[in-house]
């Protein structure tokens, strides 16, 4: 399997088979074929959490993130944006939805198209997720990450 990396919402894809390295023997290492991509998160879109929980530190960010045109599944790698942090053991959430054109700010919205996400894999610097979009042609895809990172 091939690996894009790519810098914003142009898709660049390669199509293979998903495999994972050094997996347990009861793993669910997949053997469907998927796309492959890798993009940098975008670095004003990745804000810091504060408020009033005692919980939420500097370490915590949020943002939303420009897929571009997509639609099948795909395993997508959100490199974490400079000076923000994604372990192994950050708690990250990640919301996806059709969005409307004219970037994040726009606006996500419920269209007819049905976007699930499968799995969310944090590791050192990056997340990966796996998302399908149930439709017959690429749309617009937006992601909402949450990240949340424990000392």
């Amino acid at each position: 399997m091939s690996t894009t990396h790519i810098n914003g919402p142009e898709v660049a894809t390669a199509t293979g088979t998903a495999h994972a390295e050094a997996m347990p023997p009861n793993s669910s290492a997949m053997s469907v074929p998927v796309v492959r991509i890798v993009q940098q998160m975008d670095e004003a879109a990745a804000a810091p959490l504060s408020g009033g929980s005692a919980e939420l530190t500097y370490l915590d960010w949020s943002g939303r993130q420009n897929m571009g045109y997509m639609n099948g599944q795909h395993i997508i790698t959100l490199v974490a944006p400079a000076g923000r942090i994604i372990t192994p053991r950050s708690r990250v959430f990640v919301a996806i939805s059709e969005g409307l054109p004219g970037g994040p700010d726009a606006g996500k919205f419920i269209g007819a198209a049905r976007y699930t996400v499968h799995n969310i894999s944090p590791r050192a610097g990056a997340v990966d997720v796996w998302v399908n979009i149930e439709w017959g042609a690429p749309i617009l895809l937006y992601a909402d990450v949450l990240v949340i990172n424990f000392g």
